[in-house]
């Protein structure tokens, strides 16, 4: 079994992923918004119990941490920026959101398996903690 570390860094790239591929660009940076939107996705979605170590009563705030220190990570391919926002990003240049969704692909979770936690996440947020990429640019980043 993968390390709590590597289970918690594998769930915050795909969320990155997963949120990107709703057409979000940011989220509040709001702490506690944050970590409920994501406890809410996370005791929704079923792959869920492929990643063990995160689980319990600080499952948002592990998310929290782990996607605080994501931008320093090297060979990822996603990651989240810090800042009045929160910003899910594609840390390999020139790669479009399904390229790095179809990289990190596993038996723990597929492609869609990301998307969906995205969706969820997105779900859980009110309108004004969003921000949407437009239309026409949204899909431009899923393909190449």
């Amino acid at each position: 079994m993968e390390s709590k570390d590597n289970q918690v860094k594998d769930v915050v790239i795909g969320l990155a992923l997963g949120v990107l591929a709703q057409g979000v660009t940011a989220v509040t940076s709001n702490k506690m918004a944050f970590e409920f939107a994501f406890e809410g996705a996370w005791r929704d979605w079923p792959n869920a119990t492929n990643f063990p170590s995160l689980r319990g009563h600080n499952v948002g705030n592990l998310f929290w941490i782990g996607a605080g220190r994501s931008g320093g990570r090297r060979g990822a391919c996603a990651a989240w920026r810090e800042g009045k926002w929160n910003e899910p990003y594609i840390a390999y240049s020139g790669w479009t959101v399904n390229e790095c969704l179809d990289h990190i692909a596993d038996g723990r979770a597929r492609s869609s398996d990301w998307e969906e936690l995205g969706r969820l996440f997105v779900a859980e947020f009110k309108d004004d903690q969003l921000v949407l990429l437009p239309t026409d640019r949204a899909d431009d980043a899923m393909e190449a």
